[in-house]
């Protein structure tokens, strides 16, 4: 092959650049999300974008990009005072960019302006998007229509311990003033950055998994600051909260504004004192409501005794009277029944000595002495009375009483009747 033609791979690059260059003059207003974010030390921004033909689609394509550190510290102050957040991954952009190609780095962009309005107003829409595929999907509200412990004793802690806010929620819970006693446990999570969502949802599940354990769990950050807010305008982190078997109590720490996890949770409070605070007043709602339960009762019960008591007097008073009327009633009927019992033991000494005077008129007709007077006689033999002719024999000698005295005879004949 002949040399004609040939040209060396930096003059192919040149070639390319040249070609760049006249087909890409000026600027270009760009719009891309941040895949990857590098800031070096001396100042320079080095950008991964991607881009997509819908939000959250697809990448279809794919840059690199740098800001200079002449004009990034200028740049980001200016987004994040504009859109509450500094400039960092998962955002996408609206940037003023020149196209750059170097022999040796290939094809980049230079960015020279940023219109931080898009980024809110597309953060905005993200917003809305989350919000509104919650609702369509009938969850938004189903952590707060869970039951919570009146006093919540046992609390599950998504945070990270190196957080001031977390410190400030531990000593305002254990040093409150009643006295009351928290178990709080701590689930250890990244609460700002690219790894936020995927944090918070494994700690979440660690808690799920002990659900009978605790009777809250809370999510706190602390520290004020509005610039890592959009981390909890997150879908997994949201729907988690949703999904939760506990009530879920929030306290990332905004005074103005509201995340899309702080709006499907039981309840969000502004800051982690404020969640420990509100454990604190619930607690002692509930315990004001049992003195109030304990001193109704004992209303209730020193009532229902005194009317016992007026009942009690009453039924004493109707007792004794009863008693009272019961024991005339029967002593008026001892008095009958003893008037009638002497009556009646009179009647039978009576009757008694009347049938006692029969009787003894009928043994003085039967007395021997008085059949003897009588006229009638007996007769023995040897002493033994003789009551039939039968009992005798010729020759016996017999004696025969009479009323006067006796007579002794011979037995010569005896005659027997048939």
């Amino acid at each position: 092959m002949s040399g004609e033609g040939k040209i060396t791979l930096t003059e192919l690059q040149g070639l390319i650049r040249d070609r760049i260059y006249e087909a890409l003059p000026g600027s270009f207003w760009v719009i891309a999300e941040i895949a990857e974010m590098k800031v070096q030390t001396a100042g320079h921004c080095y950008l991964e974008l991607t881009g997509s033909d819908t939000p959250g689609g697809r990448v279809t394509a794919r840059a690199r990009a740098t800001i200079w550190a002449s004009k990034y510290r200028s740049l980001n102050t200016f987004f994040n005072a504009s859109t509450g957040i500094p400039l960092r991954t998962g955002i996408t952009i609206l940037f003023k960019a020149t196209v750059e190609y170097h022999e040796l780095y290939g094809l980049s962009l230079n960015v020279t302006d940023i219109d931080p309005a898009y980024t809110a107003g597309d953060m905005a829409l993200r917003r809305e998007a989350i919000i509104r595929r919650l609702t369509t999907e009938g969850v938004l509200s189903m952590n707060s229509g869970l039951p919570l412990n009146p006093y919540p004793r046992n609390i599950a802690v998504v945070s990270s311990s190196k957080a001031a806010g977390y410190q400030d929620f531990i000593d305002h819970l254990v040093n409150n003033p009643y006295g009351y006693v928290f178990k709080p446990v701590l689930y250890e999570a990244v609460m700002q950055g690219e790894s936020t969502a995927v944090s918070i949802t494994d700690a979440l599940y660690s808690i799920a998994e002990e659900t009978g354990k605790y009777d809250v769990a809370v999510i706190i950050r602390g520290g004020g600051s509005t610039t890592d807010l959009s981390w909890f305008d997150s879908y997994e982190i949201a729907y988690h909260v949703t999904q939760f078997p506990l009530p879920v109590l929030t306290g990332i720490g905004h005074e103005k504004d509201q995340s899309v996890t702080d709006m499907v949770a039981w309840k969000a409070l502004k800051t982690p004192t404020a969640v420990a605070g509100f454990i604190v007043e619930r607690t002692m709602e509930c315990e004001n409501r049992i003195i109030g339960m304990a001193e109704t009762l004992a209303s209730a019960v020193t009532g229902a005794l005194d009317a016992a008591g007026e009942q009690l007097s009453s039924l004493q008073n109707r007792t004794s009277s009863m008693a009272r009327l019961i024991v005339r009633v029967k002593q008026e009927k001892l008095v009958y029944h003893t008037e009638t019992l002497r009556r009646a033991a009179i009647n039978t000494i009576r009757k008694a000595k009347e049938a006692t005077d029969r009787i003894e008129d009928s043994l003085r007709h039967l007395d021997p002495a008085g059949v003897l007077r009588r006229g009638f006689t007996l007769t023995s033999r040897n002493g033994i009375i003789i009551r039939s002719a039968g009992e005798l024999e010729e020759g016996d000698t017999i004696k025969t009483h009479f009323a006067e005295g006796t007579a002794n005879s011979t037995v010569k004949q005896i005659t027997k009747q048939k």
